[in-house]
């Protein structure tokens, strides 16, 4: 009877062991998935973070959660900077968005600046990874001295970063001083681990607008920085470069060069030096890879810049390599459309540049040729140079071909750049391998057996 008792008892232990193992649990994986909210109208740091009792601060939200957590953030104006305090998962992210319906603006009125430009942004991310960033505007960062401001800054070795869906602009710098020390960014991601890089990174979908950038850049990838998505943003009016990939700076001691991404679906306009103190002449790039290594510019539109896309090195004896540039589309640029090469004898060199399928038109120079870029690796072909100078440059040793020079008849000149029936351009291409699976609008590249020149298909 005693033994019986005894493992009856035995047996309740276990279970009861069992079902408070299974809650707690159940508990924590409650926790890792939870979802907090920030209110600057109604929100208390003192708070629980609940949408009933909602914290007032996202800082307060940033060093609070842990992976899996979603911060929800109601609409309204936040006179803050914010540092992520906390990496997420692969199976965890942690998310900061806007509530439904309503814009959280990050403003940056009246914050100082710190002396370590690293740390010198309104969102920092800094050796922090599995972040997303969704819905923000970002504004109003304006530094008076030599510092370096950052509407968005991600640096280190932070890893699966997602910035989504987020408007920076009036990101700017009113330094007096010397000209060479003016300098902000949008947004900038500098790898500055030689060792790890920042990977797996995503910028979507953002706007970009109004920023005085001095010698620096819109949105800027610099450093050890790979395997990246750059696509369907939009960025304008702004005084320096739009989109820049960007080596051999010294952001790193080694492996200091963008890699192994693609900038796709962007749309870039009115990107020009004209009024930029910095600069006494016009050279501002709508997209630009300077140094970058295996990369693909495909499916873009930009116009009204400087420079529409450039492929080049700024850095003697050092190389942008394995670069594609691909059905984009580039017009009324007041320097060149497309552009490749060393604009002088102490930059570097451009090689494995494929130049496919892109239509220029009414740019200056539609097709400008720089030096140390006389290479066979460079390639250019299947592409419409219309309206302006065709080539600008020496060929020798390039592979040109296969590209329309004369009317092309496009639908609407200036205004739609399909291509009439009786087009030279249709089938006039060559079906290499890398003009990619399809054209500017989405649709099959080749139709009818062979490509047609330029960035649309005849359909």
């Amino acid at each position: 009877m005693k033994k019986y008792f005894n493992k009856n008892i035995l047996m309740v232990i276990l279970f009861l062991t069992t079902f408070t193992i299974f809650f707690l649990q159940m508990d924590v994986t409650k926790a890792d998935g939870g979802t907090y909210y920030v209110s600057s109208v109604n929100g208390n740091d003192k708070n629980n973070g609940s949408a009933d009792s909602p914290w007032k601060t996202i800082q307060k939200a940033a060093g609070s959660v842990k992976a899996g957590d979603t911060v929800v953030v109601r609409g309204g104006t936040y006179k803050e900077k914010v540092t992520m305090k906390t990496s997420g998962t692969s199976n965890d992210y942690i998310t900061f968005k806007n509530y439904e319906g309503e814009t959280p603006i990050i403003d940056g009125s009246g914050q100082s600046a710190s002396d370590d430009d690293s740390t010198n942004a309104l969102i920092l991310i800094n050796n922090q990874s599995y972040i997303k960033v969704v819905g923000f505007s970002v504004t109003n960062y304006v530094v008076s001295n030599q510092s370096v401001p950052a509407g968005i800054r991600v640096t280190g070795a932070s890893k699966n970063v997602e910035i989504r869906n987020c408007k920076v602009y009036g990101i700017k710098t009113t330094y007096s001083g010397s000209n060479q020390d003016r300098n902000a960014h949008a947004i900038a991601i500098y790898g500055s681990n030689s060792n790890s890089a920042i990977d797996g990174l995503v910028i979507d979908n953002c706007e970009v607008y109004n920023c005085v950038l001095g010698q620096s850049e819109s949105i800027a990838l610099n450093g050890n920085v790979t395997n990246f998505k750059v696509t369907n943003n939009k960025v304008h009016d702004n005084d320096n470069i739009g989109i820049d990939f960007i080596g051999y700076e010294g952001t790193a001691s080694s492996n200091d060069y963008v890699r192994s991404g693609i900038c796709s679906g962007n749309q870039v306009w009115n990107i020009s030096s004209a009024k930029n103190k910095t600069y006494t002449d016009l050279c501002a790039d709508g997209i630009y890879v300077d140094g970058g290594a295996d990369i693909v510019i495909e499916n873009n539109k930009v116009w009204a810049s400087d420079i529409g896309i450039e492929t080049a090195s700024e850095h003697k004896n050092k190389a942008t390599d394995k670069v594609t540039v691909r059905n984009n589309l580039v017009y009324n640029c007041g320097l060149y459309g497309i552009s490749m090469g060393g604009s002088g004898d102490t930059n570097g060199k451009a090689t494995n540049i494929k130049i496919y399928n892109n239509t220029a038109y009414n740019n200056s120079v539609n097709m400008n040729i720089q030096k140390y870029c006389q290479y066979s690796s460079n390639v250019i072909k299947n592409n419409i140079f219309y309206q302006g100078t065709a080539f600008e440059g020496t060929k020798t040793s390039i592979v040109i071909s296969n590209n329309v020079t004369s009317n092309p008849k496009f639908v609407n000149p200036g205004v739609d750049f399909h291509l009439q029936a009786d087009s030279a351009a249709i089938n006039a291409g060559v079906n290499d391998s890398d003009i990619g699976s399809v054209d500017l609008d989405g649709n099959t590249r080749i139709q009818g057996g062979t490509v047609d020149c330029g960035c649309y298909e005849k359909q």
